[in-house]
């Protein structure tokens, strides 16, 4: 190593034992700490655009190297844009659960308000809806009404929502998805003789716990906020932990959102509804004529135009309904392919980040951050791949450096990045991972982007399907493509210059400032090509992992067992010494919170009982009222690089 080299890692050096020492001990809350690092982080990430500007581009000419080199500097600029608005977002946080504690709904003046809960549907199975109407009818909240909103006019279903104490509505059409399904039952509920005080929003596959109005209500004691929003948790691994094999080690995809962007957005006041699991106050929807229809994410519209009237969005982060995430890589690339087409659908209202509406500033700003995400994070990720590949076979050189100025300019940002990052987000948010995830919906991101800016304004809402089973595997081999193809191209050009010599003229640095690119390139590329082998899902309900005694009653005779993992169709019980337990046993399952339920024994297998339930409309309920209570979900909050590492290790040769 020469001596320009060992010096370039000086900074990057400091910068990492500084985060060493420092941020174990400081919790992610910590204003000043916050601050603070995301303030250091911006000033590095402008000394390296600063240093890129200044020191890396060639002269401004018409020719093809200069004007790639300048384009990919221009891209990476607005990247980093888009950088620094996050890191703004990220420089401060709010927790609304003492404030939620403080104002319960009794002693709000004329008492608790009116909520109506709807469940907009379209064509979502009979299992997924029963639970989500069950725990919407348990809530321990004193007024409330659950309402069935039925764009798939299913008679059944009717039946089942009466049945269950919810009321069931359909309306004429489908004009407008969901907003216009919620709107049509809007206009209904204002013209009762006692119109509510708010909505909420429930998706069909959310089950809410029993105090999801309670706790949410309490949040409208300040008459300016018009939407209260909780988060999303979910009780079924989504596409990527169950590739990868790892749905008990790897957060969920949207735990990086909910538990710290959106809590920082509410500290600016920049926070926005995310469609489900929400409180809307009615005399706001009404003064703003109901939910958006001007774009398929009529969520984050409705929080722009009530920040367009003084009114604001609130954020409590308690975890009080779960849902299903989508079961496959089309149906989440669906779901990704919709957020980003209505946030570009967005930029063209007058309520966009662009435009001259009563959107105040600072909420375009963050709006704008959003946008940059799905464009520009999209493209940059996707000219970061080809950049490599082009100098590997052409020669196309876009920076104009050597590997200890990109170590002594990149490296500190970089490292400082990682570090705050993952500091604030509790370690969930891993930088090796995160690309992946990023390359994984790039190409959707940016077909729904084109056609969202530039296609027509009448967009259908695609809805994203849910509660599908898979008995094998399945390679998405059109979607592994797209990052199989690249990474071979970096590949072969690399041992193309083994083999036939560096380029003419190219620096042995420039040579391998490009090798250390192009490796980092094809370690995400196979990472998101791992995530492309779906594994099968079996269960036709998720089970989740218990700890709880219980009795077990054969032919008469009272066994104390424990349960070591539940669902709403059979449990797993440890047995206790001498219980001879066989195979078709009749038995019955005393459960804390359900009552006894009766079952029929499965297997049995190492001291462990698998009964599977034999179950009344009665004992049906309140299963799911126990299971979805809130006590069983439980989402990953950590993960470390060197747990990532051995997780993709086993994948990729286990």
């Amino acid at each position: 190593m020469g001596p320009d080299l060992a010096q370039s890692f000086v900074p990057l050096l400091l910068v990492l034992g500084l985060g060493i020492l420092v941020l174990p001990g400081l919790r992610p809350d910590n204003k000043v700490a916050r601050m603070v690092g995301a303030g250091l982080t911006a000033a590095l990430l402008l000394r390296y655009l600063h240093w890129r500007l200044t020191g890396t581009l060639p002269p401004l000419a018409p020719e093809w190297q200069s004007l790639a080199a300048w384009g990919f500097f221009t891209v990476e600029a607005l990247s980093s844009l888009a950088g620094l608005l996050l890191l703004h977002v990220l420089s401060r946080t709010r927790d609304r659960s003492a404030e939620a504690s403080a104002h319960p709904v009794e002693g709000f003046p004329g008492g608790p308000p009116l909520i109506d809960v709807l469940i907009p549907t379209y064509n979502e199975q009979r299992e997924i809806l029963y639970r989500t109407i069950i725990g919407a009818m348990a809530q321990d909240y004193p007024r409330f009404r659950v309402w069935v909103l039925d764009d798939g006019r299913r008679p059944w279903l009717a039946e089942m929502a009466e049945g269950l104490g919810a009321h069931y509505r359909t309306r004429g059409d489908n004009s407008h998805g969901k907003a216009g399904n919620m709107n049509a039952a809007l206009e209904h509920l204002l013209a009762l003789p006692e119109p509510p005080d708010a909505v909420a929003v429930l998706d069909a596959d959310f089950v809410a716990t029993p105090l999801f109005l309670r706790r949410a209500a309490a949040l409208l004691h300040d008459p300016k906020v018009a939407v209260v929003q909780t988060p999303q948790y979910f009780f079924n691994p989504d596409p990527v932990q169950l590739n990868l094999g790892a749905a008990s080690l790897i957060p969920d995809e949207q735990r990086f959102f909910f538990d710290v962007i959106l809590a920082s957005k509410d500290a600016h006041g920049t926070a926005f509804s995310c469609g489900t699991s929400a409180l809307v106050r009615a005399s706001a929807l009404r003064a703003i004529g109901g939910f958006p229809t001007e774009s398929v994410t009529e969520d984050l519209l409705l929080s722009l135009k009530m920040t367009g009237m003084g009114l604001r969005t609130a954020y409590l982060n308690e975890p009080l309904t779960a849902g299903l995430a989508p079961e496959g890589l089309q149906e989440y690339l669906t779901q990704r392919g919709r957020w980003c087409l209505g946030t570009m659908q967005i930029v063209r209202t007058p309520w966009g980040p662009l435009s001259r509406g009563p959107v105040p500033w600072l909420m375009r700003l963050h709006t704008l951050d959003t946008v940059l995400f799905w464009t520009v994070g999209a493209l940059i990720r996707v000219l970061s791949l080809l950049v490599p590949i082009l100098y590997w076979w052409v020669g196309l050189v876009v920076m104009e450096t050597d590997l200890p100025s990109i170590l002594e300019h990149l490296g500190p940002y970089w490292v400082c990045c990682v570090l705050f990052l993952g500091w604030v987000s509790r370690g969930t948010n891993v930088p090796l991972m995160a690309e992946a995830m990023a390359l994984l919906v790039a190409r959707e991101s940016l077909r729904a982007s084109a056609v969202g800016l530039f296609g027509s304004r009448n967009q259908k809402f695609k809805v994203t399907a849910k509660g599908a089973m898979r008995d094998r595997v399945v390679v998405q081999w059109s979607l592994m493509a797209w990052f199989l193809v690249p990474a071979g191209l970096t590949l072969g050009g690399i041992l193309m210059r083994v083999l036939a010599g560096p380029i003419s003229g190219t620096p042995p640095q420039v040579e391998a400032m490009n090798l250390f690119w192009s490796l980092y390139n094809i370690a995400t590329l196979l990472v998101a090509a791992l995530m492309c082998v779906e594994r099968p899902r079996f269960r036709r309900e998720e089970r989740f992992g218990a700890d709880e005694a219980a009795t077990l009653v054969v032919e008469g005779a009272r066994w104390p067992v424990r349960v070591t993992d539940i669902s709403a169709i059979g449990c797993r019980l440890a047995l206790p010494p001498g219980c001879g337990l066989s195979r078709g046993a009749q038995v019955v399952v005393e459960l804390a919170g359900a009552g006894p339920v009766e079952g029929e024994v499965r297997r049995v297998s190492q001291g462990h009982g698998h009964v599977a339930f034999v179950l009344s409309p009665a004992t049906q309920a309140a299963l799911v009222r126990k299971i979805f209570s809130g006590v069983y979900v439980r989402s990953v909050t950590r993960l470390s690089p060197w747990q990532l590492l051995r997780i993709l290790a086993r994948r990729a040769f286990g």
